[in-house]
């Protein structure tokens, strides 16, 4: 079985420790955006991919800029790779793959945490 997440969930896991770290609600970035908090935890948690509007509009919320947050991405992308994950698109529909079962929301979060720590 191959270990897999998307590019969504890996900009979601670095939003959400971003909010966190600011000690910021959902509920509250979400009212930024213009969606509910239930639509906003989807954006974090990977099951949905952002808009580029709410990429822009969440970078603002969250004091960074985009071209930090992605910054942030690629290096996370570059230690999963280097740990044995794929990174791919997220598909429509299931996320669950036949190849195997994508990682997505908070164990990405801690799997990052933990891959980025060793370094």
């Amino acid at each position: 079985m191959d270990n897999l997440t998307t590019y969504s969930a890996v900009l979601g896991s670095i939003i959400a420790s971003r909010r966190k770290a600011l000690i910021k609600e959902q509920a509250e970035i979400a009212a930024q955006l213009g969606i509910s908090q239930a639509s906003y935890s989807r954006l974090e948690s990977g099951k949905s991919s952002m808009s580029t509007d709410q990429i822009f509009l969440t970078c603002n919320a969250l004091q960074i800029s985009p071209s930090e947050l992605f910054m942030h991405v690629e290096k996370s992308i570059d230690s999963l790779k280097s740990n044995g994950y794929r990174v791919i698109a997220q598909t429509r529909g299931s996320l669950e793959s036949d190849t195997g079962k994508i990682v997505v929301g908070a164990a990405l979060g801690a799997l990052l945490v933990g891959i980025l720590s060793k370094r």
